[in-house]
């Protein structure tokens, strides 16, 4: 179901991030990072969300990963994906929204992601359609 394209604009602020290497080189196939971070809106923390990053293709140029993440707010759960190229520092980037509930059961549209420093992500989120 289609809405008037509802924005949210929201800043990521890590919490913590654990990564599990899946081999010896500096960059294998499968290795892992779970992360979650605080959300915050206008300095009120909203909620916070939560995802796994994995190393799905290593090329000579470069490697590239999948990320899941899902966000949980007061309203309702948001949950995105994304396949990237991993770089560094990382530019802004755009995840699929996937779906959620509560307010934003059957969402879907994109979320830019804006790791603008390693204490702060700013994320747009675009939502074509809220149930």
């Amino acid at each position: 179901m289609a809405n008037d394209g509802k924005v949210i604009k929201l800043v990521a602020r890590p919490v913590r991030r654990e990564v599990f290497k899946n081999g010896d080189a500096e960059v294998n196939l499968g290795d892992r990072s779970v992360f979650t971070h605080d959300l915050f809106l206008d300095d009120e923390k909203v909620g916070f969300d939560g995802g796994l990053c994995t190393v799905v293709r290593v090329d000579p140029d470069g490697y590239y990963i999948m990320c899941n993440v899902s966000m949980f707010l007061a309203d309702g759960t948001i949950a995105f994906q994304t396949f990237v190229q991993e770089t560094f520092p990382p530019p802004p980037f755009y995840a699929a929204v996937t779906g959620g509930t509560g307010a934003y059961k059957d969402a879907c549209g994109e979320m830019n992601i804006d790791p603008a420093s390693p204490d702060t992500h700013f994320y747009t989120i675009y939502l074509d359609g809220t149930g």
